[in-house]
């Protein structure tokens, strides 16, 4: 697959993902290994991409107050990342 192709599914699964909420560790393995199949991308977007999986492993845990924390722009700002990735590596 080309960098494009695995970037537009990359957005796919995104969206996919934000509606449903459901396997959130799958989702943040299958976007990591997206990420790493890009060809000729520089280390720094791989350091970025392990930030962002971070950011989704973590997204809806318990905060303090016990109750269920979910970011409602995490995926919206991650989308935008990926698009910039698209436009620049795609």
């Amino acid at each position: 697959m080309t960098n494009r192709a695995i970037l537009k599914q990359l957005l796919n699964d995104i969206k996919q993902y934000s509606n449903s909420r459901e396997n959130r560790s799958d989702f943040a393995i299958s976007f990591i290994d997206a990420i790493e199949s890009l060809e000729d991308i520089p280390f720094s977007i791989m350091n970025e991409a392990r930030d962002w999986q971070y950011r989704i492993e973590t997204d809806g845990y318990v905060d303090k107050a016990g109750y269920e924390k979910l970011n409602k722009q995490l995926f919206a700002q991650l989308s935008l990342w990926v698009n910039n990735l698209l436009r620049s590596y795609g």
